[in-house]
């Protein structure tokens, strides 16, 4: 058992788990009787840590990039997504506003609009299998191409079904940045490296959310609400050139021997032995060895492959990256909600995520009425809270994320296990119960606004830490497949739909404290049921590598 997680006693190597650290003696890399050195290390106070997976020699693989040619792709993808996060409730602000315009009624209005939720669900579908096939690099241009043309059909409606139209074509461009980013991030970075950047992302998701939100209060209480999308289009317009410049593609098909933490053999021990016996051990290792990801290190792989030009990098289209057919790619999300892992990471991210979006939805329900009577942009106000506890949050979240898995690692043996990764649930838990069950409560005994307020901005802090955590979980459990198993977690959306047409009137009818009590209630159940996760997750990925139907499943 290691560390709570129960072995698995079929198999010589599960999959996701992954030799992370080793011991350096005398400039010598080892783990148990295993010499190590020939293995690819990081550097500095990572010295120890093994790189997984295992960069090739080709200097156009994606891990082998400059860390400043990631980050700052990386960078601008967040900016992107941090707009995409402001597009979907910027106008939630004005919906009191619009309702009394068109004549309708706030929930109507509200569950009409959120069409645009199950759109993005089952778009996520369609993306992803074009994101497997031919690449990230065209479907995140599309993405941005259909929200730039959304945003000015947008920024031209006077009708609802008119805005209702743009926002349905805006939801599919939408669709990229739900599935494809975290991909994108396995993609460019380790595993040791991942949970700062997968914290970044989310930071850059929440801060769109809810400073967008802040925003456009001002804007459409002094513009209007077609104004927003006026922005967003601006906004889009300039981003469709920097993607195109500055992201290149990553999707890279590398040797299979170098992905030490797939398979169900011991592709480390395996890789490991045959460098050394290349070689030799007579002071060569010690020679050569590796600190950096781009050092040269002894291989077996071909080192001849020329880097691509900057002009090379902007075809839009590399080739197919999957011979896979487009139906079967399509299919398989659905399936993969079989998978234990895939299953647990759909309502612990999913059903969490989801009450976020249903909460603010109701905000301007909440404080335009009595006792609060906030104008629109009191109510875009009340998103500084959830921005502020979103920033505190991804600052506390990508450090620890890395740090835990690490820390765990070396304290097992050097043996990263994907479980790790779900320590950082209890944060979840604790808060995140206290943050609902507070809001609910606070609001029906009629608080002064602080007191709400400083609740939903603790619903963003603590749904983070879940948040990261099943990012990094999801991704190190089916890195080789993860673009669809995101795309089946985020099936949530169409849970958000459904809860949009009739959360309003639920707390009309039954009012806040209840309402909020038994979502707090089922987040509680949710967070408890990662600790049976944690512990049998790795027999589960066994289970899963070893049985037929996910076998069909995984290669359909």
């Amino acid at each position: 058992m290691g560390l709570g997680v129960l072995d698995d006693k079929h198999l010589e190597h599960v999959p996701g788990t992954a030799l992370l650290t080793d011991v350096v003696d005398a400039r010598r890399h080892h783990q148990g009787q295993l010499d190590t050195t020939q293995l690819r290390h990081g550097k500095g106070r990572n010295a120890d840590v093994v790189l997984v997976p295992q960069p090739s020699r080709s200097p156009n693989d994606p891990l082998n990039w400059p860390m400043w040619r990631k980050d700052l792709m990386l960078f601008f993808i967040c900016i992107d997504t941090a707009v995409v996060g402001a597009w979907g409730p910027m106008i939630s602000p004005g919906y009191a506003q619009m309702a009394v315009q068109w004549d309708m009624t706030y929930n109507a209005l509200n569950g009409g609009l959120g069409w645009g939720v199950f759109v993005i669900g089952v778009s996520c579908f369609f993306t992803n299998s074009l994101a497997v096939i031919w690449g990230r690099r065209p479907v995140f241009l599309l993405g941005n191409l259909l929200l730039f043309i959304s945003s000015l059909w947008g920024y031209f409606a006077t009708t609802y079904s008119s805005l209702l139209a743009s926002r349905l074509v805006g939801c599919i461009g939408m669709s990229p940045f739900e599935v494809l980013v975290t991909t994108t991030i396995a993609d460019l970075y380790f595993v040791h490296e991942r949970g700062l950047r997968l914290a970044m992302w989310g930071l850059c998701l929440s801060v769109g959310v809810g400073g967008g939100v802040i925003i456009s209060g001002y804007i459409i209480e002094d513009a209007g609400w077609n104004w927003t999308y006026g922005v967003c289009a601006i906004i889009f317009g300039v981003w469709i050139i920097v993607l195109y410049l500055f992201c290149p593609e990553t999707s890279y098909n590398r040797d299979p021997s170098l992905n030490i933490d797939l398979g169900t053999r011991n592709l480390a021990e395996d890789l490991a032995t045959k460098r050394l016996a290349k070689e030799g051990t007579d002071g060569l290792a010690d020679e050569q060895h590796i600190e950096t990801a781009s050092g040269d290190a002894a291989s077996d792989l071909d080192t001849s492959e020329p880097r691509n030009t900057f002009w090379h990098d902007l075809k839009i289209f590399h080739g197919r990256q999957s011979p896979d057919a487009y139906w079967k790619v399509l299919t398989r999300p659905l399936l993969m909600l079989i998978f234990p892992q895939v299953l647990f990471s759909f309502f612990a991210y999913g059903l969490t995520t989801s009450w976020l979006v249903v909460v603010g939805s109701v905000l301007s329900q909440i404080f335009s009425a009595p006792p609060y009577n906030f104008t629109v942009s009191g109510v875009g106000l009340v998103s500084i809270s959830a921005l502020v506890g979103s920033i505190i949050g991804a600052f506390l979240t990508g450090p620890l994320a890395d740090w835990v898995t690490k820390f765990m690692s070396r304290r097992n043996g050097g043996i990263y296990e994907p479980e790790f990764r779900l320590v950082m649930i209890v944060v979840t838990l604790i808060l995140g119960g206290m943050s609902f069950f507070g809001f609910g409560w606070s609001l029906s005994v009629q608080d002064p606004w602080i007191g709400p307020v400083v609740f939903y901005g603790l619903q963003y802090f603590s749904v983070g830490f879940i948040n990261i955590a099943v990012y990094g979980y999801l991704t190190d459990c089916h890195r080789d497949k993860a673009p669809e198993a995101f795309a089946a977690i985020n099936l949530r959306n169409i849970y958000s739909f459904g809860m949009n047409y009739f959360i309003s009137d639920w707390i009309s009818s039954q009012g806040p404290k209840e309402v909020f009590c038994i979502v707090g209630g089922v987040h509680v159940f949710i967070c408890l049921c990662a600790i049976p996760m944690y512990v049998f997750g790795k027999r589960c990925r066994s289970w899963t590598s070893r049985v037929g139907i996910f076998q069909k499943v995984m290669s359909a």
